[in-house]
This record gives structure tokens, C-alpha cells and sequence, in this order.
């Protein structure tokens, strides 16, 4: 990401989420408590996927870590108030579409 205190130039990675339409909300520096949340779930991945796998080849990684995507996506969160988190983005989108 560039830093929009010093261009106006967008990054690859924002210029791929404005034509997915995906709207990215930046945390604010210096923020702990919002770092460690997603410092949190890349420990979760890295001892539920990473560090118990070896890979033979990118592709037999990328299938693997869409069937734990799907899987992991699909456990009730106590965070969601017990919801999966595709329970919480189908309601999202369905409150949202009118």
C-alpha cells in the first residue's frame, strides 16, 4: 500500500481491490490492539495449516488451502456471537443489496 500522506499514486494491491469493488479500510498506525487481532490469525493459519504441511508444488499448496479456507470458514465464531463467518458475510450482503 502507498502511503497517502505522501502520493496520490495507488498500489497494484489497491488498484485489484477498487475493480473487485472490495471496499479496504486501513488500520490506524500505531494501533496495537487492531494489529494483534491480525497478528492473531496469521498464528491461528500458521499452526491449523502452514506448519503441519510440506508442500510438493504451489498448486497442491493453493488446493489445500482452499479446502482449509472452506473449512475454517464454516466453524462458529463465539466473536460472531456463534455464527460462521459466511453466515455473518452472507447477512452483510443481504442487508446491503437493497
Amino acid at each position: 500500500m502507498n502511503d497517502p500522506d505522501k502520493t496520490s499514486k495507488k498500489s497494484r494491491f489497491e488498484e485489484y481491490l477498487e475493480k473487485m469493488n472490495i471496499k479496504h479500510q486501513r488500520i490506524r498506525p500505531y494501533s496495537p490492539w487492531q494489529n494483534g487481532i491480525v497478528e492473531r490469525t496469521h498464528r491461528i493459519d500458521n499452526e491449523l495449516f502452514y506448519s503441519r504441511k510440506r508442500f510438493s508444488s504451489y498448486e497442491k499448496m493453493q488446493k489445500a488451502f482452499k479446502r482449509y479456507c472452506k473449512r475454517y470458514n464454516n466453524i462458529a465464531r463465539k466473536v460472531l456471537n456463534f455464527k460462521t463467518p459466511n453466515e455473518v458475510v452472507e447477512e452483510y450482503f443481504s442487508k446491503n443489496a437493497a
